[in-house]
């Protein structure tokens, strides 16, 4: 173990780990990934949507590090098995049950899009259906005989559920076991998942002690948060930024983002420099607009997904033609649905024409007009 390996694994893992989330501890996993063995390490997607997201590329960006910088091998986990299943962590209700068709659907592009992110980085892919769907119903009985009920129903959300008289299904109970049995079936060294996930990680590293007699290392990251909320940004309130999204839809994305959330993601979801995010941060903290650092994170985002010429391209106006009114622009634009939609926008006062807000729904659109419509879209009339 050389001192340049450890200052690289703590650095590693101080930025993308969450407090408190290696385990068994912050100094064995830096004795462990600064050794001079080459560790096995993974993280498991389920494929419930179409795209890969920022919030999955806060564990792909760890495992990623772990293989360029300290070479490690990883491996990304498409969980074609346990999406049939539905992990029930932070779910008030039980999640849909997918169909064997929709997933497959689903990761039809999952290869490309985790290959845009890894680069030239070498990693390898595998389908835990390859050993879920070959259990037999003994195997899952032997192995739900290591895990109590009383460990189950201690987690919050089934807690949540009992005291709303909301069903829990037995189904849900057995996710954590097949997540488990993941890291036997690989026989890793280590597991990567947000923190959310660390019930059922730590039910893998008893499952590995027990049956492998292996002592996994387990790196929770954080969430990607909502500074103003406090909560986790969610894919139902669009605020998650897919890899597949255009460069356009990002930048206006990132520009709606709380101020207080730009440091946090620069961190979490790019690999820029520590330092440079820290000297950024201190400039803002010192009175300077926030608007460019996120121009800053839109353009680095745009930069890993889409490639540098993106850059430019997203950050110009999209073009449109005169309208008689500000109105019918809005409408012809596709911003709002209706009369009644576009007017309403402009009372809330979400136009500016020109960077003057316009309250006035008739008001004549030119050629050479600069409008705003939010706080990230921009249209330049020809």
């Amino acid at each position: 173990m050389t001192a340049d390996r450890t200052e690289k694994a703590k650095e590693i893992l101080r930025r993308r780990t969450a407090a408190g989330g290696v385990y068994p501890s912050l100094e064995e996993g830096v004795r462990r990934i600064a050794g001079p063995e080459a560790l096995v390490f993974y993280g498991g997607y389920d494929p419930t949507g179409d795209a890969i997201h920022i919030g999955h590329s806060v564990g792909l960006l760890l495992l990623k590090a772990l293989a360029r910088d300290l070479g490690h091998s990883v491996t990304v986990l498409f969980g074609d098995f346990t999406a049939r299943i539905g992990d029930p962590t932070e779910k008030e209700s039980a999640r849909k049950v997918l169909s064997e068709e929709e997933i497959h659907e689903h990761m039809s592009t999952w290869d490309k899009q985790i290959a845009t992110l890894f680069g030239d980085v070498p990693y390898t892919i595998k389908y835990n259906s390859e050993w879920l769907g070959l259990m037999t119903f003994a195997d899952v009985i032997k192995l739900s005989a290591k895990v109590t009920v009383q460990q189950l129903l201690a987690r919050d959300m089934f807690q949540e559920r009992l005291k709303k008289e909301r069903p829990i299904y037995l189904n849900e109970f057995l996710y954590p076991l097949a997540q488990g049995y993941d890291s036997v079936a690989m026989r890793v060294d280590g597991e990567i998942g947000g923190n959310e996930q660390i019930f059922n990680m730590l039910v893998g590293r008893e499952f590995s002690k027990e049956l492998l007699g292996k002592d996994k290392l387990v790196l929770a990251t954080p969430l990607i948060i909502n500074a103003k909320t406090g909560k986790k940004m969610s894919k139902s309130e669009g605020e998650l930024i897919a890899l597949t999204d255009s460069p356009q839809e990002i930048r206006r994305k990132i520009l709606d983002i709380e101020d207080g959330t730009v440091k946090s993601m620069f961190e979490l979801c790019t690999e820029k420099e520590q330092s440079w995010i820290d000297a950024r941060q201190a400039a803002i903290d010192d009175g300077e607009s926030p608007r460019q650092f996120k121009e800053e994170l839109a353009a680095e985002l745009i930069r890993m997904y889409h490639g540098e010429s993106a850059v430019v391209e997203a950050s110009g106006p999209t073009p449109s033609e005169p309208a008689n009114s500000l109105v019918q622009f809005l409408i012809d634009n596709r911003i709002a649905s209706s009369a009644t939609g576009a007017k309403a926008l402009i009372d809330q006062g979400a136009v500016s024409i020109n960077e003057k807000v316009e309250k006035s729904w008739g008001v004549e659109v030119n050629s050479g007009d600069r409008i705003k419509v939010g706080k990230g879209r921009f249209y330049e009339v020809k």
